[in-house]
């Protein structure tokens, strides 16, 4: 899914897999998003 989220737009993400068009939209961003944040934080 992560995959799909990162090619896909979220409304197709939702029919392809049969969730709601808000959880598609946050399935991407979160694929989308950076480790940089998250590095940061650990150092």
């Amino acid at each position: 899914m992560i995959e799909a989220a990162t090619s896909l737009p979220p409304i197709v993400i939702a029919d392809l897999f049969g969730i709601s068009p808000s959880t598609a939209e946050s399935w991407t961003k979160y694929a989308n998003d950076s480790w940089t944040q998250y590095l940061a934080a650990r150092q």
